[in-house]
């Protein structure tokens, strides 16, 4: 009699052996996010355009993967890279949504500070050492505002996808 586990078990240990490969890649790939800190000394680490770039080219090179999948284990990697860079100070619009959102895209890789409205979160990026404004993404936001002489500029829409359950984010910063 045929064993029909023997198929089961070759295939199970086939995924194994993939997911200590894909174990190996992360860790070489937190391995160089530790020399890019280096190479920034601590400064201007948050991306969010070449974020949303890598994203959205990951989702075009996919043959048959879900994209919100895509999207949200790179959202993972990305909050791991930023939490071992030191972080994020974002400031934040009240909706509840926006938050929940903002929680996803940033993960363990900011401190989140809600503020009473989103101009308020916005104009935090002049006053204090914010690294980023959130707000719920509208049709009434600018692509920037010029605040006390300061340029602040929507860097990025997240998630890219349609992610069940999340609102779209727009995400402000400084200009450099």
């Amino acid at each position: 009699m045929k064993d029909i586990n023997k198929p089961l078990k070759e295939l199970r240990n086939k995924i194994d052996k993939i997911d200590k490969e894909l174990l190996s890649l992360i860790e070489q790939r937190s391995s160089l996010a530790k020399k890019i800190i280096k190479a920034k000394n601590g400064v201007d680490i948050f991306k969010p355009k070449r974020e949303e770039h890598l994203i959205k080219k990951l989702i075009s090179f996919a043959k048959s993967s879900n994209p919100e999948s895509i999207e949200s284990v790179w959202r993972l990697l990305i909050s791991e890279n930023l939490c071992l860079q030191g972080g994020l100070r974002v400031s934040i619009g009240p909706s509840k949504e926006a938050l929940k959102s903002a929680n996803w895209h940033f993960g363990k890789g900011a401190k989140i500070e809600p503020q009473a409205s989103d101009e308020e979160a916005i104009k935090k990026l002049t006053v204090n050492d914010f690294d980023a404004a959130v707000v719920l993404q509208n049709e009434s936001l600018k692509d920037s505002y010029q605040i006390n002489d300061i340029l602040v500029n929507r860097l990025a829409v997240s998630p890219v996808t349609n992610q069940k359950n999340l609102f779209k984010i727009a995400i402000y910063k400084k200009s450099d």
